[in-house]
């Protein structure tokens, strides 16, 4: 069987001599590359003047070059048709290249899923999240496009420009997806969310469960977490890069947490976009640093491990999310996790099992859940337990194949 994929970002294996280094496609290619009976051929957008095509350890690697004049480099800033456009035309003569049996688009929000616009070969869309829910919850409660806007002066046209015009982006975005939803009948997902919601995007498609592959490092990683007998509470999360990520919801935790005088630290990693993190401080009326929250930046797999293992717990602040790696890879340590109960998280982590949700903007309830659990060390270790378990069965390669093996061959 011929599968041809389409993602948005250069595999690792493309440009790493075949090493999958991380990224849930990256692994989901790890697990494929064991199967025989699968022919892979990966097609991603160049981004780094890749090129040429090649073949690493039996997958063909078919970037897609995209070209823009220079009106459409301008208006591409706010519309993302433009863009999309581009990527219909050399998604076509890929696949009239390859002649595959089955194509497998990476995430309904990219304009992957509108080949099947264009051809009879059957087109399957692994759900990742979603610009139509994710745009409705473009802004945290209580804030807005202005109060973004504040944090640049006045004098500075063109950041704001830029600001509109990724602000404008979004939305033309979120109407690319619709066509996707549109135009394509099959799904993968995992999560009740995602099953619902492309229930309601596309009423009679044909859904597949599918469980997201994880990287090997969390998978099969040695440490794991034991607990801390220590009285000092120690926060670990990741992300945090916009706003439906609850940079505020983390600020506004952190500081009733520091009202209450419990002796903390909160580690973030990942990249907080500076105009977020500078427009929810001026919100707030205080900052990160001055509520024990550091932002550690990029972490490599390996360092994410040890900080991890070395937490009390792990806490999600999110608005809206499908099924974030981050969750489920602080569960396969064996970390247990506080976290907002959106989109699909009540899927991944059942609460007083494994875990503990709170309502989404409640900075209160979450305060109480960390202390509480941080005090009940019982209790976290209990959850810690049912969570490895639960994680590393949902996440093994042997789940993941059968099942993903089970929708090509119903498809084809």
């Amino acid at each position: 069987m011929k599968v041809l994929w389409f993602e948005v970002t250069a595999p690792h294996g493309y440009n790493g001599k075949g090493q999958v280094l991380g990224g849930w496609q990256d692994s989901l290619e790890r697990v494929v590359k064991a199967c025989k009976d699968i022919e892979l051929v990966v097609s991603f957008e160049s981004r780094n003047g890749e090129s040429e095509v090649k073949i690493v350890d039996g997958v063909k690697y078919v970037p897609l070059t995209i070209q823009y004049s220079s009106v459409e480099k301008i208006k591409a800033k706010w519309d993302f048709e433009v863009y999309a456009r581009k990527i219909d035309a050399a998604m076509q003569l890929v696949v009239e290249s390859e002649k595959p049996d089955l194509i497998h688009v990476f995430g309904a929000e990219w304009p992957f899923g509108r080949i099947a616009k264009y051809t009879d070969v059957p087109v399957v869309v692994h759900i990742m999240g979603s610009m139509v829910p994710y745009v409705n919850a473009l802004y945290a409660p209580g804030f807005s496009f202005a109060d973004v806007l504040k944090t640049i002066p006045w004098w500075n046209v063109k950041k704001r420009l830029g600001c509109w015009c990724s602000e404008r982006r979004m939305y033309s975005w979120r109407s690319c997806e619709e066509q996707v939803w549109q135009c394509v009948k099959n799904y993968m997902g995992r999560t009740d969310w995602d099953c619902g919601l492309s229930n309601v995007l596309h009423p009679g498609r044909k859904y597949f469960h599918v469980e997201e592959a994880l990287r090997q490092d969390f998978l099969s990683a040695e440490k794991k977490w034991v607990g801390d007998d220590s009285s000092k509470i120690r926060l670990f999360s990741t992300g945090c890069s916009n706003f439906w990520k609850g940079p505020d919801m983390l600020l506004k935790t952190a500081r009733i947490l520091t009202q209450m005088g419990v002796d903390f630290e909160w580690n973030v990693a990942g990249q907080m976009n500076p105009e977020v993190k500078k427009c929810v401080e001026k919100k707030l009326g205080t900052t990160f640093a001055e509520n024990n929250v550091r932002l550690l930046g990029f972490v490599q797999p390996d360092k994410l491990s040890d900080i991890l293992c070395g937490s009390s717990m792990y806490v999600h602040t999110a608005y809206i999310e499908n099924s974030p790696n981050s969750i489920c890879e602080a569960q396969c340590l064996g970390v247990p996790v506080v976290s907002t109960n959106v989109g699909g998280i009540g899927t991944l982590v059942r609460n007083g099992v494994d875990g503990v949700l709170v309502p989404a903007n409640d900075p209160w309830q979450m305060a109480n859940a960390i202390v509480e659990l941080a005090r009940d060390k019982q209790r976290a270790s209990l959850y810690s337990s049912n969570a490895m378990k639960f994680a590393l069965e949902r996440h093994s390669d042997k789940n993941i194949l059968d099942q993903l093996l089970a929708c090509y061959r119903s498809l084809v």
